[in-house]
């Protein structure tokens, strides 16, 4: 099953990652690059900037298109506050792909914490509907799936409010973009992307440049 295939790399690769506590996704190694610099907010050209810019990351970060990659979707349920359709997403993959998708929905971990009978601190649960899919680089629609995501929060549409990860399980890379405001590279080692740390140094979140030039100073 592709939850069970997902998870077993990751407790080969990232061991602290866990399918069903969404924020401890993440390599031991990573870079956040900045998407919107300077454009401003609620306009097509912050979108369009921002939209490009994760693009270029992702397609120097994924560089072999055959290579078949997971995607890990977390889809919230309810309405969200952007009004986005959940089918959109669904919808930039190739019909008979995403029919084999794992698709379900779970009680996961959330950010949050509560207090148990015993008075300790635990992780609130939520439902969410995990979505699991494994296909080559060249099938998925990575420009309209960055787009739908730097539409959401700038209010143009179609927009996706869903979270979405890509891994690449050849090369032990992955890629996430949260919003119109940056994105993350992350891998378990440093020289597996300090190739793209170099390229794209510029990019890089300035806020965050002291903790991510450490990793690469080995």
């Amino acid at each position: 099953m592709l939850r069970q295939e997902l998870q077993s790399y990751f407790d080969r690769v990232y061991p602290y990652s866990k399918i069903e506590t969404e924020h401890t996704l993440g390599g031991q190694v990573h870079i956040r690059f900045e998407l919107g610099d300077d454009k401003e907010n609620g306009t097509i050209e912050r979108v369009n900037h921002s939209t490009e810019r994760a693009l270029t990351v992702f397609n120097e970060t994924f560089n072999d298109s055959s290579h078949e990659i997971f995607v890990l979707i977390y889809e919230y349920q309810g309405d969200n506050i952007y009004n986005a359709s959940n089918d959109y997403l669904h919808s930039l993959f190739p019909s008979d792909k995403f029919k084999k998708f794992y698709n379900q929905l779970e009680v996961v971990n959330t950010r949050f914490f509560t207090t148990d009978e015993n008075g300790n601190d635990v992780l609130e649960k939520d439902e969410v509907r995990i979505i699991i899919g494994k296909l080559p680089v060249k099938e998925i629609a990575v420009k309209k799936i960055l787009n739908g995501i730097a539409n959401t929060e700038m209010g143009f549409d179609p927009s996706i409010d869903q979270r979405v990860f890509f891994f690449n399980p050849i090369t032990d890379k992955a890629f996430q973009m949260y919003d119109d405001r940056g994105c993350y590279v992350w891998s378990d080692i440093a020289d597996k992307i300090r190739d793209i740390f170099k390229k794209r140094n510029d990019w890089i979140v300035e806020y965050h440049r002291p903790e991510i030039e450490e990793y690469f100073k080995k």
